[in-house]
């Protein structure tokens, strides 16, 4: 069973991604390696708390280059991999990754506490945020972002949003993604400001 709706999963995601790189096609921003937005539109706000106890507005980090990421403490594969990615990234960008946001927003408000949430942001970078709420305002934050959640929060979108600094969501990064893309594209928004 579990299989049928991992295989469900992953045939929405191809899906999901086919469709984001037809409609941009012929639009897309050649200067960005990732999937590019198409118009690009206004980032939908996020308002949650982050994994300090502190409350969180994406809007609030105008002039940063916010990359938004969805997953759970527990994760062992992909959330992993993608914050390393995402690391890697950064590093690779140098001093400019200093105005880049990283969050990562809770799939699982069951499980993921502020103290599982910080310990599992922190592996990779003390500043990287977790982000969590009811699950109320993580469902709107999901339906926001078209992220899918299921077996409660196991199964997940696992694109990587990027917002620039003026709050337009520009465009979305897939697993498959490299470090020098992501780390091309940081370089690219960061220099628009």
């Amino acid at each position: 069973m579990r299989f049928i709706k991992m295989f469900q999963f992953k045939i929405f995601a191809i899906t999901l991604i086919i469709i984001m790189a037809t409609a941009s096609c012929g639009a897309a921003d050649p200067a960005l390696k990732g999937d590019a937005t198409s118009p690009s539109t206004t980032a939908a706000e996020i308002n949650l708390t982050d994994h300090n106890g502190q409350p969180f507005q994406l809007s609030s980090h105008h002039g940063k280059v916010a990359l938004v990421f969805f997953g759970f403490s527990n994760c062992v594969d992909e959330c992993p991999a993608t914050l390393a990615l995402i690391r890697q990234a950064l590093e690779t960008a140098g001093k400019s990754s200093d105005d880049v946001l990283v969050v990562m927003v809770s799939t699982d408000p069951v499980n993921d506490t502020p103290e599982s949430m910080k310990e599992f942001m922190q592996r990779f970078d003390p500043a990287f945020l977790g982000l969590l709420g009811t699950p109320e305002e993580l469902a709107k934050v999901w339906q926001d972002y078209g992220v899918v959640v299921e077996d409660g929060g196991e199964t997940h979108s696992s694109l990587t949003y990027v917002v620039d600094g003026a709050g337009n969501l520009r465009e979305t990064f897939s697993p498959e993604a490299t470090s020098d893309d992501i780390s091309a594209d940081l370089i690219t928004l960061l220099s628009e400001k």
